[in-house]
């Protein structure tokens, strides 16, 4: 199904845009286990208690259901990454490991699709807040009750977004008796990425023009907007080729008025609708 909806170009080629589809899709599905579990969804799990403190001490204390971040982060290690597990050494007829080009670079997409699927969890697991509700006489706050919980997964995408932008483009290598490959930078000049970065090893394509054979539709006969800055704005997404307007007259009711009783009558009004599309 996955492959169906996602062109190949953003899961096969380790793309800036592959990158971010296996790190947002990591997290959501690390965030939809955690907040099931919150809900009492899943009997495999529940709230999250590790940080409860009946103690007393201090402004506030965990008493609350805390989202169970690390059981959701540990279904989507298991469930996300099976596909990218698998053997990263070829053996020849010695027993000995052996590493050709061609192997080498389909570890690479491996180990950078694992990189990548770690990444949108961290955000996820950094993305906790706390929330308290208050406790005293006249709402005065003397105790609060806290827990730790997720935000809206638009935040957590929004800030997967960011990470997209400022994606390190690496290329993998395996040092001389070292069976392990590792991931580095394209550019030895640049700084390091980390482990919450996202990585990439092939530049983006064009996606203005049409290349239907890697999953790319183009930009022509696409809808625009003349809103600046917006992403569909016309500037943008038609790629400078220009665009068309199209001007469509609709009928709709109008100056609807209640007759007592019971009917509602309208007047037929024409209302001028202004398109744009990508030439």
């Amino acid at each position: 199904m996955t492959h169906e909806v996602i062109p190949d170009v953003f899961l096969h080629e380790n793309t800036r845009e592959s990158a971010f589809v296996h790190a947002i899709s990591s997290a959501a599905v690390a965030y939809k286990v955690t907040r099931d579990c919150a809900r009492g969804v899943s009997e495999r799990c529940g709230c999250d208690y590790s940080k409860n403190d009946n103690s007393g001490k201090g402004a506030y204390m965990y008493q609350g259901c805390s989202d169970n971040v690390k059981f959701g982060i540990g279904v989507s290690k298991e469930f996300v990454d099976s596909a990218q597990r698998r053997v990263l050494v070829m053996k020849d007829d010695n027993g000995t490991s052996s590493l050709g080009p061609s192997q080498l670079s389909a570890d690479g997409m491996h180990m950078i699709n694992l990189h990548n699927n770690q990444a949108g969890r961290q955000v996820l697991e950094k993305s906790l807040k706390r929330e308290c509700k208050c406790h005293g006489m006249s709402g005065s706050c003397e105790m609060k009750t806290c827990w730790e919980s997720l935000p809206n997964f638009r935040d957590i995408g929004m800030a997967i977004k960011d990470k997209f932008d400022g994606a390190a483009e690496v290329k993998v290598v395996k040092d001389q008796g070292v069976e392990k490959p590792r991931i580095v930078m394209k550019n030895s000049q640049f700084k390091r990425h980390t482990n919450a970065d996202l990585v990439y090893m092939t530049p983006s394509p064009d996606f203005c023009e049409a290349d239907p054979l890697r999953g790319i539709m183009g930009t022509k006969g696409r809808q625009c907007t003349l809103a600046p800055n917006a992403i569909d704005d016309c500037s943008l997404l038609c790629c400078g080729r220009g665009y068309e307007k199209k001007v469509q007259i609709v009928e709709e009711k109008c100056n609807c008025k209640f007759i007592y009783c019971c009917e509602v009558k309208c007047q037929p009004c024409q209302k001028r609708i202004e398109k744009y599309f990508c030439l």
